[in-house]
Formats: structure tokens, sequence, C-alpha cells
């Protein structure tokens, strides 16, 4: 006999959702319930984030998807969940309680005919309130765009899977973005101490890089770099730099 097929498993419009995107439609709503509590938060101006050391918030970072003040991002995100609880016969209340109500009836959502819509929409809303309370110091810098018309930077956290560009609203795999940008700026290199090196991995990433964790990448052999240039300056490749960052998130432990 066959099985039905998920929607979300197999790109299809329609369908129930499988045990394991049940289970994510859950984590999603209890998400959703923390995020919308911190945008009121923001709202009220009970929270303000800035960058590094008291600071202004980095320049370097593009304006989030959809670029919206907290109040507008809550907006957006209440009638989105109750889009989707519309469509398993539940109307009107607020964002809160809706949610309560969802995660309460969470196998008729995961089996409502337009399941696999409401999951990826959940999904989407859930990303964008996280990276907007999110604090500037703990997003880093994905690459640009892959539309060639566009190369906006695509910024967000470090657990991205997928980025939606602000600029042309392309969305893409982190990982192919990533990839694209150490493809690109391999071969090229970086001349300068390891503070300076240190320096241009922050601003290319996001990263909070230091003169330490760049003479560590060296010493490991995790950067190709060629003889040095000078007392205590190196010319790195780029590209290496970028894997090696890379490949310390998540979880980063990087020298204070």
């Amino acid at each position: 006999m066959n099985k039905t097929k998920c929607p979300v498993c197999e790109d299809l419009p329609r369908g129930p959702l499988c045990r394991t995107h049940r289970q994510e439609l859950s984590n999603t709503l209890y998400e959703l319930r923390l995020g919308l509590d911190e945008l009121k938060r923001m709202e009220r101006r009970e929270v303000r984030h800035r960058g590094h050391g008291g600071g202004a918030a980095s320049p370097a970072f593009p304006p989030a998807p959809m670029d919206m003040t907290a109040a507008d991002l809550y907006d957006y995100a209440e009638d989105i969940i109750q889009d989707a609880a519309a469509d398993i016969g539940l109307w009107g209340g607020k964002a809160p309680q809706v949610l309560d109500r969802l995660d309460d009836r969470l196998d008729r959502l995961a089996d409502a005919p337009n399941s696999g819509r409401d999951y990826r929409n959940l999904t989407r809303t859930s990303r964008k309130v996280q990276q907007h309370i999110t604090p500037p110091e703990d997003r880093i810098i994905h690459g640009p765009c892959l539309n060639p018309e566009c190369r906006t930077q695509l910024a967000g956290l470090p657990d991205d899977t997928t980025s939606t560009c602000s600029k042309c609203g392309s969305i893409w795999a982190v990982a192919e973005v990533r990839r694209a940008r150490r493809e690109r700026l391999k071969g090229h290199t970086i001349t300068g101490t390891p503070t300076q090196i240190a320096k241009w991995v922050r601003r290319s990433t996001g990263v909070p890089a230091k003169a330490q964790n760049v003479k560590d990448w060296l010493r490991r052999g995790q950067v190709p770099h060629g003889p040095r240039t000078g007392k205590g300056v190196y010319e790195c490749d780029m590209g290496g730099l970028l894997a090696a960052v890379e490949e310390t998130h998540p979880g980063v432990n990087l020298a204070a």
C-alpha cells in the first residue's frame, strides 16, 4: 500500500506532514511564541540591540529580509499565524492565544490539506522573527547573493540553511552561497599582520575573529599562505581564511 507523501519532504503543495516535520512544526510554534514575546519587548523599547563594545550596530550587515520595525513584523507574523489557524477552523484571537490553540491541535494542523504551505509560511516567519531579535554581534555574513544582477550581502544566523536576499527576494541555500564565496576568493591573497587579517575576516563574515585565531590557523596549516613578507606579516589565501572560519561555526569558541 502506498503511503501518503509528506509535502515538505517531497516539495508538494498538499498532504499530511511526516513525523519529523510534525515535530519541527511543534518546535516552530514554540519558537514563534518566544520570538513574538521578544518582539513585543523590542516594540516597547524594553530591549535594545547594540554592536560589540556597546557601540552602534555594525554597518557591515545589510538590512534583514523584509526590513520592518518590531511592530510591523509582529503584525505580519500574527497574520501568518491566523491564516494557518483558519485552515483548521480557528478564527480570531491574538497571536499568543492562537499559537497555544494550534499547539493543542497540532495533529489537525499537520493533517490539514494546506499543511505544507502552512509549515513553510510559519517556518519562514519564525526565521524572520529570530533574525530580527538576534543582536547584530550574533549575526554573520554568509556571502553575496547568487543573483548576478544583485550581489547584495546575505546576513543571518550561524545555523541558517537558507537565506532570503533583502534586495531581490531570491532564496538561496546558505551552503551554496558560502561555497561560491570561497571559490571566488580562492587564490586571492591578503597581506598583513594577524591583527589586520582578523579585521578582514570580521568585516567579511561578521565572525568575531581575533589575531590569536589567525595565528592558530596558520600554525595548524588550516590556511594556505606564502612565506612571511616581513616581521609578523603574512600573505594568506582569502578562500582558506573563509574555510577556516566557516569550519568553526556553529558553536564557535574564538579567543577572547
